[in-house]
């Protein structure tokens, strides 16, 4: 009886953690391009700016609709508040991890930061996750671009996960800065 009962469960759990690991995989990697808001970057720009009619600027190439990057391959998304033209770009950024920073970065009519949300980290636990804690994230508010982000205090024992937030920051600010009347419909 063991002998017939054993390959296939042996199979069965192989397969299932297989599965898992797929699963784990393709969540870590995933990168949205369909334009499409989800429900986790609504909550996000509702954090920055509160309720709005959020909407992700498109672009047809090929007869596909994509989101706008302006050629950057560090953003994944610009959105804009049709009724205030508050901007906010969502980003893949670099820290101690490739892709480890997956943030939203709100600006005001003005270039101005006014929020930073997170959608995911992949950050060292502990360590690198602390960029997220909002005594880090404030720092940022305010910054318009041209402005440096070098005077911003790394966190202590996530160097490189600081750094990758102010090379973000920085990209952003300097993004809005060159497509401004684009974004914002001038």
């Amino acid at each position: 009886m063991k002998e017939k009962i054993m390959p296939p469960l042996v199979l069965t759990i192989i397969c299932v953690v297989i599965s898992g690991l797929l699963v784990l995989a393709y969540n870590a990697t995933y990168k949205d391009l369909t334009g499409v808001m989800t429900d986790e970057m609504k909550k996000g720009c509702e954090n920055i700016f509160g309720k709005g009619d959020y909407e992700i600027m498109l672009e047809e190439k090929d007869g596909k609709k994509t989101p706008v990057t302006f050629g950057n391959e560090n953003v994944d998304s610009i959105i804009v508040d049709k009724k205030t033209h508050n901007c906010i770009i969502e980003m893949t950024a670099d820290g101690y991890s490739k892709g480890g920073l997956h943030i939203l970065v709100g600006l005001d009519l003005g270039g101005r930061v006014k929020g930073i949300e997170f959608l995911s980290i992949g950050e060292t636990p502990g360590l690198g996750t602390k960029v997220q804690n909002k005594s880090f994230t404030d720092k940022f508010l305010g910054l318009a671009p041209g402005e440096s982000t070098d005077n911003i205090d790394n966190v202590t024992a996530a160097t490189f996960s600081s750094k990758g937030m102010k090379e973000a920051v920085a990209e952003c600010l300097e993004l809005y800065s060159k497509h401004r009347e684009a974004i914002i419909g001038e």
